[in-house]
């Protein structure tokens, strides 16, 4: 004999195929988990990849070198001296005296160029200075050294970030959860049946943009909020807020895109499901 079913409400496809399905959705839903981690991984190695990028990271960084080594105000006490000496030298070549950075300038750059025209070109070696070596460029003796919970020393930190070997291993993050998007996102829609594909790849856009934002925006407010009149301490603040605005503008452009897409996934389903009842035809009547 066969023993009877615990509830008459249960239909046969789901005492059949009940176990099967749960498994089978539990899968689908940990694909979709994964999405939304690839997304959130994505976000910020790109996001990282742009900001660390050689044009971008330079004009970050000039930004903020103009207030870490007051430029401005050297050029204007220093710069009639510096080109005097570079007249009046036979070396071609010569390094910036009382500037924080390292920079070379050959002798025709100093005299034939213009106020603006130096400016333009100490900031151009100066950005590419720190892009190359980090805020170590600024150590002349390797011995100068600041405690990484200081203000000053977390800034640093930060400011650190924006150089090529953060770009270059941003890079490579970005690739691969690129790839794990794109891998995700297949199963999801080959799983999916209807317009709820499109759904849950926006609901995991969304999901995955929503602490990015988050965490940025906060983050942000809290770099804003230091400040103490230092100009280094400007200095790194600037650079640092600069950069944390390329991520927070990115998940805002997924959040709104994931959430347009799963409106649009509902509003459509709701569409096709008037027009299916509208092409049905009018019930003949009895007679």
């Amino acid at each position: 004999m066969h023993s009877a079913p615990e509830s008459s409400d249960v239909s046969v496809r789901d005492r059949v195929y009940g176990e099967a399905t749960r498994s089978y959705e539990g899968r689908r839903s940990f694909v979709v988990v994964l999405l939304t981690i690839c997304v959130f991984v994505f976000i910020i190695s790109l996001s990282c990849r742009q900001a660390t990028a050689p044009g971008p990271a330079r004009n970050v960084l000039e930004s903020g070198i103009v207030t870490l080594t007051d430029l401005d105000q050297f050029l204007v006490d220093d710069g009639p001296a510096l080109r005097e000496l570079a007249a009046q030298s036979e070396v071609e070549q010569f390094v910036i005296a009382d500037y924080p950075l390292d920079i070379v300038l050959t002798r025709t750059e100093v005299v034939d160029s213009t106020d603006v025209e130096l400016r333009q070109l100490i900031l151009e070696r100066s950005s590419g200075l720190l892009y190359a070596r980090g805020i170590e460029a600024f150590d002349r003796t390797g011995d100068q050294s600041l405690r990484r919970f200081s203000i000053q020393g977390i800034l640093e930190l930060g400011v650190s970030q924006v150089s090529e070997p953060t770009h270059n291993r941003a890079s490579t993050f970005a690739g691969a959860s690129l790839l794990g998007c794109a891998l995700c996102g297949a199963v999801v829609v080959a799983t999916g049946t209807g317009w709820g594909r499109m759904r849950s790849l926006g609901m995991a856009a969304a999901a995955g943009a929503i602490p990015v934002v988050i965490m940025f925006f906060l983050l942000r407010l809290i770099v804003g909020a230091i400040g103490n009149g230092d100009p280094f301490v400007s200095g790194y603040r600037d650079i640092t807020k600069a950069a944390l605005g390329v991520p927070l503008q990115n998940a805002l452009i997924v959040l709104v895109m994931g959430a347009a897409i799963v409106a649009a996934s509902v509003v459509l389903s709701r569409l096709e499901r008037i027009v299916s009842r509208s092409a049905l035809p009018a019930p003949e009547d009895d007679y």
